[in-house]
């Protein structure tokens, strides 16, 4: 095994712990989760003026 081999190993383990916890904190098992901002609706406009009649 070379110098390199263990800094890749833990590189990858590294990686590893980072990428469960964000899907930990995405689906909410850590933390708050997240909340996505609350949309604000528009009401439909017609498509045509009633007014062109």
């Amino acid at each position: 095994m070379t110098a390199a081999s263990p800094m890749v190993l833990l590189l990858l383990l590294l990686a590893l712990v980072v990428a469960v916890a964000m899907v930990g904190v995405a689906t909410g098992r850590l933390g708050g989760g997240l909340d996505l901002p609350a949309r604000r609706r528009r009401p439909r406009r017609a498509r045509r003026s009633r007014d062109l009649r």
